[in-house]
């Protein structure tokens, strides 16, 4: 029974030993390698993003932003591997806790109404370049808890809204659609400022940005965008940093087959913005055509754009821009158009345009005609430039209608403003009856005439200017842009 139990004895000591020698690293690391360590710190909105936080400069905490903790830059970036996550509380203080020492990398930044902001302990990758969004951490045995805090700015998502407004009421209504293929110009104009003051403008290398180019959208660092509609759908802006904006409708629309027409196009327009000789696109009106309400006959919408935007992009460096973005606009409205007022005032001289704010906080207001509306949406009606269409034709049965086997006569048929000037002018023949005069101006009274000598109805009877006097006059018609109205179609029957 004795030599039994020794025998026993032994095997469980064996055992024991065993057991002790398979676990004794572990043992061992966890008692040199405790897990009771702390990392934590603030996510905040880096108002300047220098990546320090700056309470003196409104650098405020944010609640509720997601925190991630990682063992390698490969799983930081991919966001896999996740050794522990977080949510930063009420005042944007987020914790990790039971960490062992060692290296790790934390991810943040990862919200849509955020932007991370480099800062010193950014991780860096193989080139060396730091990357935004990842901070690098060690802990080891000197502090318990290691401190980081997490640099971002506060964005906001906006979107341009171009559409048919067939009422002319500039809201989009339920009836009316997305116009695809019309390009907006989303200008910062504090970036535009320094853009052309520093002369990098006037250097840009066009033919190879546009090149790059594609779906209509360009990019002039981040002071200038283009962008086109497309699918129906509105233009969207994400992750809008806070600043002043102004948004345009582009004078023409980015096309991505014609390469050639868009360079011509696109140096137009930087020559506008610039301030620089705008002679050269009146006389080739063709370089800045959309063919709606925005570009007239006459080049009122681009006179207006050449005149006044330039103007507004050098006011604004005489605007405390960090102010304006740090005003709290709930409580002090007045005080911020009062601020920005020389520039609005500029800007509202341009048809079709937006003037918006988005403060530090990533709130986003529109200050058009000095009013103060918070939005995202900022919508462009557009409408189709109005048309007169119909028949001339010779009347042989007199009976003021177009019948079977009333042909037509060479005529030409011209619209006139009051001055005189041709708006547009073309000319029917024998075989075709059909006239159109198109992309003609909104509230402006607009005279049809005729030559030749035939009799011809209806003979206009209204008062005639005297640039006018002595033309064969067929009526007169001015569209009114507030008006459903966009095409008129007037017969012009020719006595035998």
């Amino acid at each position: 029974m004795k030599q039994f139990f020794n025998k026993r004895f032994v095997a469980l000591v064996i055992i024991f030993a065993v057991f002790f020698a398979s676990f004794a690293p572990t043992a061992n690391a966890s008692i040199l390698n405790p897990a009771i360590y702390t990392v934590s710190g603030t996510v905040y909105a880096d108002t300047n993003g220098n990546g320090v936080m700056e309470l003196h400069n409104l650098d405020l905490p944010l609640a509720n932003m997601s925190v991630t903790l990682h063992k390698t830059l490969a799983d930081a970036q991919a966001g896999t591997n996740i050794v522990a996550s977080a949510k930063t509380n009420a005042v944007g203080v987020y914790n990790f806790t039971k960490l062992a020492k060692g290296n790790y990398f934390i991810k943040y930044g990862t919200e849509t109404t955020t932007k991370p902001v480099v800062q010193r302990n950014s991780a860096t990758d193989a080139a060396g370049k730091q990357i935004p969004g990842i901070a690098t951490i060690t802990i080891n045995t000197l502090n318990i808890v290691t401190w980081a805090d997490l640099a971002t700015k506060k964005t906001t998502n906006l979107t341009m809204t171009p559409f048919e407004d067939l009422n002319g009421n500039g809201a989009k209504d339920s009836n009316e659609s997305i116009s695809d293929g019309k390009t907006l110009l989303f200008i910062n104009l504090e970036k535009t400022a320094d853009l052309i003051s520093s002369g990098r403008l006037s250097q840009l290398d066009l033919n190879s940005k546009i090149m790059g180019a594609l779906g209509g959208s360009l990019d002039i660092e981040d002071a200038i965008l283009f962008r086109t509609s497309s699918k129906g759908a509105a233009i969207t802006m994400p992750n809008v940093n806070p600043g002043m904006y102004v948004m345009v409708r582009s004078p023409f629309n980015l096309t991505i087959g014609d390469l050639l027409g868009n360079i011509d196009k696109v140096t137009a327009i930087i020559d506008i913005i610039s301030g620089g000789d705008i002679q050269g696109i009146l006389n080739n009106p063709t370089l800045l055509d959309t063919g709606d309400i925005s570009t007239t006959p006459n080049n009122d919408y681009i006179k207006a754009l050449a005149n006044f935007l330039p103007k507004a992009i050098k006011a604004v460096e005489k605007v405390d821009v960090e102010k304006v973005l740090g005003t709290d606009a709930a409580t002090s409205v007045n005080s911020t158009l009062a601020d920005v007022q020389s520039v609005a005032t500029l800007l509202n001289h341009i048809p079709a345009m937006r003037f918006a704010k988005v403060d530090i906080w990533g709130n986003s207001y529109d200050l058009t005609a000095l009013k103060f509306t918070k939005t995202t949406d900022f919508q462009f009606g557009i409408r189709k430039l109005p048309v007169i269409t119909g028949d001339l034709f010779v009347d042989k049965n007199k009976n003021g209608k177009k019948d079977f086997l009333e042909f037509g006569k060479v005529t030409k048929v011209t619209a006139y403003d009051a001055n005189g000037n041709v708006l547009q002018s073309v000319t029917t023949s024998s075989l075709t009856t059909k006239f159109t005069l198109d992309k003609l101006a909104f509230d402006k009274t607009i005279y049809i005439g005729i030559d030749g000598t035939n009799s011809y109805s209806p003979v206009y009877t209204g008062t005639i200017p005297p640039a006018l006097q002595g033309l064969r006059l067929v009526g007169a018609y001015t569209f009114d842009s507030k008006a459903s109205i966009q095409e008129i179609k007037q017969n012009i029957p020719l006595l035998p």
